[in-house]
């Protein structure tokens, strides 16, 4: 097997096939390559969800998804082994068939829980703002109108909690009922390794679902727009680095 990933690349699980026959788990969980025989064997470190390590099952076979300085690559594998090493849980995975190149555009989710604050797009602001992204301004001056018009409509904040994150976009409950296909800004107060990073992202919100006498009232969740890649690789990192972290905790 050609090596295109290497050691501490993560890994994302998703489960395809029961050696017990049992009910095929719906959830997908991340991992990291911790070392490699060459050949067909690597050691990966026990999943981990909700802060807890998940004993997967000996013998049930996975799709792994490696992300790598490359790009994307897939294969199938069977867990083998699982056992504790220097204080941390791994598992001995076989591949069962050859990496191949993974085209795809959704990102791995780190459940979390952090503050936000976010905000609704009002239809002008919309415009504004869809009008100096796709460059439909007729001249230098338009294009500085248009600036200062945004910069003075009135930004009401509300407050959030994030529940999970991803490259693509998040999910967070608030006290607001925002329509499917709405606006919003959200600031995000991103913890790396270097220090608070905060970041402002719009996001386009897929699902809006209310929690009748819940004191979090609603769960919203979307898809960031217009991100520059310099801010996804941003949330990419670190969700990367907290993963990390609660694998060395664990």
């Amino acid at each position: 097997m050609k090596i295109t990933f290497e050691i501490g690349d993560r890994i994302e699980m998703t489960h395809i096939k029961s050696a017990m026959g049992r009910k095929l788990s719906e959830r997908k969980y991340g991992s990291q390559v911790l070392d490699y025989d060459g050949a067909r064997t690597a050691k990966i470190a026990m999943p981990i969800y909700e802060n807890r390590v998940v004993p997967l099952e000996v013998g049930d076979d996975y799709n792994l998804c490696f992300f790598t300085n490359s790009g994307l690559y897939q294969c199938v594998g069977k867990i083998r082994k699982r056992y504790a090493e220097n204080k941390m849980y791994v598992m001995d995975v076989l591949f069962l068939t050859e990496l191949k190149k993974y085209q795809r555009r959704k990102f791995y989710r780190l459940d979390c829980m952090f503050p936000i604050k976010y905000r609704l797009i009002s239809d002008v602001e919309k415009t504004l703002r869809e009008r100096l992204y796709t460059g439909q301004v007729e001249s230098p001056e338009e294009k500085k109108r248009c600036e200062q018009m945004l910069e003075d409509i009135p930004k009401d904040w509300e407050e959030g909690t994030i529940s999970d994150l991803s490259g693509g976009g998040m999910r967070f409950h608030g006290r607001q009922d925002l329509e499917k296909g709405c606006l919003i800004e959200v600031m995000l107060p991103l913890s790396l390794q270097s220090g608070i990073v905060p970041l402002t992202f719009l996001m386009q919100v897929i699902a809006c679902v209310h929690y009748e006498g819940s004191r979090i009232a609603y769960e919203i969740r979307g898809e960031f727009k217009n991100v520059k890649d310099a801010e996804r690789e941003i949330v990419i990192k670190y969700v990367f680095e907290e993963q990390r972290r609660r694998m060395r905790k664990e």
